[in-house]
């Protein structure tokens, strides 16, 4: 498209703070690579309210989305606190062209899902006795009950459990890997989940009379695929809301590429806090992979009724100069065949008519530039005219 584009403007061009203080809340010490080594962030709006707790280092232009879907941008960094203003309640519905969910052939095989772990060593305290457990974080294992149940509706799962000690700033850097080759087998999906650092309170709910905690989708901003990836996030919180309220506490769009950029639907969820026990964890994990039919479709080929719209998509290889390597990534159509050239053609249209009456000052002449254009240089460039009779 973007080729095509060119290629347009070149005919073109030839045609041509709130009310607590920052004392009041905890220190947070900034790690590089978009998390930090302790503490959280803390930001509040115009009114002086937290909106948002969480261990991501938080910085100038990210956005927020809150449990009641209002959307925030952060303006203001200090330390540890983060003021935002607030710009919008956003529909809960995503775009009509983000519809994920797609009901597979009835002999297809089982769609496969991937899940992996930047932060290997991220734990639970009560459970664990600390929040760090190098080499053997269990965060992992609230990955094998999201990969028990996600494989008990169907699913084809592959869950890797490589190991990216230490948690620094090059973590994203060695899961990198680890995210190619899951890509390589061609999952429709790609976890990686962490847990936050945050106060209990944000993150621990109750759902169906169980103890359970809080999930917080992240979006990176700094790759190009960050809208699909936003409207993927934005279906996957449309879906847990309809099934289990409050699941999910938002979703936060930062500063960062956290592997996003290698596939649309490469997804960060955070799983609680540290002070969540691991138990709560898994029971929220389990009721997350009880929405994912929802959001991806059904991993069989009778989807039970009438299925949803789907989305047209095609699998890319991608060459990763971090890494050297390549992977196969799943990339959704978002238009239909042919949109990109009527763009084109539309885009080509209004150039060159506003470029005619510019230079000519009304659309008389701009109509006669345009038949002379056609009947002389038009056709010289398709062909020679015929001779005229002698």
């Amino acid at each position: 498209m973007r080729y095509f584009l060119r290629i347009i403007l070149n005919v073109v061009v030839v045609l041509s703070f709130g009310s607590l203080p920052a004392a009041a809340l905890p220190e947070a010490e900034l790690l590089d690579g978009g998390e930090l080594l302790s503490g959280y962030m803390t930001v509040m709006d115009e009114q002086g309210i937290i909106v948002l707790q969480t261990g991501h280092e938080v910085h100038l232009g990210d956005q927020y989305i809150a449990e009641n879907d209002t959307l925030y941008e952060i303006t203001e960094v200090e330390g540890a606190i983060a003021r935002c203003r607030t710009i919008e309640k956003v529909s809960a519905q995503a775009p009509d062209d983000a519809i994920f969910v797609q009901a597979p052939p009835p002999n297809a095989p089982k769609p496969k899902i991937a899940i992996y772990h930047t932060h290997t060593d991220e734990s639970y305290t009560p459970t664990d006795g600390r929040p760090s457990q190098k080499g053997k974080g269990s965060i992992m294992l609230v990955g094998d009950a999201f990969e028990k149940r996600l494989t008990e509706l169907g699913y084809q799962v592959i869950h890797s459990k490589t190991l990216h000690d230490p948690h620094d700033a090059n973590a994203y850097h060695r899961s990198r890997r680890t995210a190619m080759k899951l890509l390589q087998q061609q999952p429709i999906a790609l976890f990686d989940l962490h847990r936050d650092s945050a106060p209990l309170k944000v993150y621990s709910t109750t759902i169906n009379g169980q103890s359970v905690c809080k999930l917080m989708l992240v979006v990176g901003r700094q790759n190009q695929n960050q809208k699909t990836t936003l409207d993927f996030a934005r279906s996957i919180k449309r879906a847990t809301d309809a099934k289990y309220r409050g699941l999910i506490r938002g979703i936060f769009i930062a500063r960062g590429n956290y592997n996003q950029d290698l596939s649309p639907r490469a997804i960060l969820v955070e799983v609680g806090t540290e002070h969540n026990s691991r138990e709560a964890a898994e029971r929220s994990i389990t009721l997350f992979a009880n929405v994912v039919p929802s959001f991806l479709g059904p991993p069989g080929g009778n989807s039970g009724g009438k299925a949803e719209a789907g989305q047209a998509g095609t699998y890319t290889e991608i060459n990763d100069n971090n890494t050297g390597g390549t992977a196969t990534s799943y990339v959704p159509t978002d238009t239909a065949p042919g949109y990109d050239i009527l763009v084109m053609v539309a885009v080509l249209t209004v150039g060159i008519a506003a470029f005619l009456f510019l230079s000519t000052g009304n659309w008389q002449e701009a109509k006669k530039k345009l038949h002379h254009f056609f009947k002389y240089e038009f056709t010289n460039f398709l062909g020679p005219r015929k001779k005229r009779k002698k």
